[in-house]
């Protein structure tokens, strides 16, 4: 087979990604945050705690895992998981930060903790940062990078009350007491917003970077968010 039939036969066997239409990556990424949506609404009315926390995560990074195993995905999907897992370690400090030195987030007691966190919270920040990466990558083909930077800061910040309040009646934290939308602080959905507004220009282009580029990326998010949470909460947080 010629070079150049190869070349027609892989773009046949792996449909462009960054298609102007919705992709069949579209789909399986919506699949995955209808199936954590479904299973956060599941855990609220069980109100178990933190088991029903870490099945939660465990499910829809599973479910991640699997879209990254399809060979015409796996680069992008692949690097977001390693992208969203550093920043999620890194994170720890962010929420000791929010635990210790501003005394503004509660866990229940008696469950199995990493530093001042659950030990499923690192998983839980790569599941929700390579969704959020995922929406913010894609802006990035679809948009100027201003509106991408706009929308996706706004999608981290709308949605979160969502997530807060099924945190809350599931049992797995709370926040004290602030000014907010039902159990989310208007200070965390600030912060969600300028976490969240980072991801278009450091998830551009992820698919083609080295390993050791996209974990430098995810180092980058990860130092920015406690300042991110620092000023969200000094400006309307007290």
């Amino acid at each position: 087979m010629t070079s150049a039939r190869k070349a027609v036969a892989r773009n046949v066997a792996q449909p462009d990604i960054t298609a102007r239409r919705f992709t069949a990556l579209d789909a399986a990424m919506l699949a995955s945050l209808a199936l954590m949506v479904a299973l956060h609404i599941a855990a609220a009315a069980l109100a178990a705690g933190w088991p029903t926390a870490a099945g939660t995560v465990a499910l829809t990074a599973a479910a991640l895992v699997a879209i990254a195993a399809r060979r015409a995905w796996r680069p992008l999907v692949a690097r977001l998981l390693l992208f969203g897992l550093v920043a999620g370690v890194l994170e720890l400090f962010t929420d000791f930060s929010g635990e210790v030195v501003a005394r503004s987030l509660i866990y229940p007691p008696n469950e199995p903790m990493l530093w001042a966190s659950p030990v499923y919270m690192p998983l839980s920040w790569m599941v929700t940062l390579t969704q959020i990466g995922y929406l913010a990558w894609r802006l990035e083909t679809l948009a100027p990078r201003g509106v991408a930077i706009i929308l996706t800061g706004l999608w981290g910040a709308v949605n979160i009350p969502f997530y807060e309040e099924m945190a809350y009646r599931a049992g797995w934290w709370r926040y004290a007491a602030a000014p907010g939308l039902g159990h989310a602080p208007y200070y965390v959905m600030l912060f969600e917003g300028l976490l969240t507004a980072l991801l278009p220009p450091l998830v551009a282009r992820l698919e083609t970077r080295g390993w050791r580029s996209v974990a430098l990326r995810g180092v980058a998010l990860g130092i920015w968010a406690p300042w991110a949470a620092l000023f969200a909460w000094l400006l309307i947080g007290r």
